[in-house]
């Protein structure tokens, strides 16, 4: 199918957990794998790593690699897009997951639209989607809204806005850095009414891999400590 299709830009998943690539890994993504010399990548290390441990043949060192993340200069990407020859293909990877979605990636595709480019987004994890799916919230209206607020009086507003607004009824999911999981906990069931659901997806794919949706009262019943583990939450009013 590729073959007819020069200069494709695939958009590459990268294991969310442990557990990951065992389970959506396959031998027609092997082969387009391998097809790939120019990638743009959030963290030239973690994709090196990654093919490595494909065990493809793929000699690392003649990959040409572009590292760029959402604080980069756009004008440097679109440089460093430029110079490959356009009838090459490009693979286009984020630090885990799914790149777009909840991570950088957008600006790469944007461009492939401007310049032709047909894109190839192929199957794979994404910790957003997957937390949803499991949270029995509702799935036909959600939002994602990127990372938590940080001070008290944006969570208040935050969660004011989530329960009487327009979006009332529908899903809202968020992520966290690691180590604010405990405190996030924390300020979830302090701030939320005691009936709201809240979904915790806890080290997705991973040796800790859980995922529980309960009222906000019984999750203070039950409140436990966490520790440093990456979390996908999901609220439901």
């Amino acid at each position: 199918m590729t073959e007819k299709l020069p200069g494709l830009v695939y958009l590459v998943p990268l294991p969310i957990g442990d557990d990951s690539l065992i389970q959506y890994r396959t031998q027609f993504a092997d082969q387009e794998i391998k097809k790939i010399k120019y990638w743009i990548a959030e963290n030239a290390r973690t994709l090196r790593r990654y093919i490595s441990s494909l065990k493809l043949d793929i000699v690392i060192d003649e990959l040409e690699i572009f590292e760029h993340n959402h604080r980069g200069k756009e004008i440097d990407l679109i440089k460093d897009l430029n110079s490959i020859p356009k009838n090459e293909p490009i693979g286009v990877v984020s630090e885990a997951g799914l790149p777009c979605i909840a991570d950088p990636g957008h600006r790469v595709v944007l461009w492939a639209h401007r310049n032709d480019r047909i894109l190839f987004p192929m199957v794979g994890p994404n910790a957003v989607i997957t937390a949803l799916q499991a949270s029995g919230l509702s799935g036909q209206k959600f939002i994602f809204h990127g990372y938590s607020p940080v001070k008290e009086g944006e969570w208040k507003a935050w969660i004011q806005t989530l329960q009487n607004g327009l979006w009332r009824g529908y899903a809202h999911s968020f992520i966290e850095t690691p180590y604010r999981t405990d405190k996030t906990f924390s300020t979830l069931l302090r701030l939320l009414p005691q009936e709201t659901s809240l979904t915790m997806a806890v080290d997705l794919h991973g040796t800790r891999h859980y995922i529980k949706t309960q009222s906000v009262k019984n999750w203070k019943m039950n409140k436990k400590t966490w520790g440093k583990v990456p979390v996908t939450w999901v609220i439901g009013f």
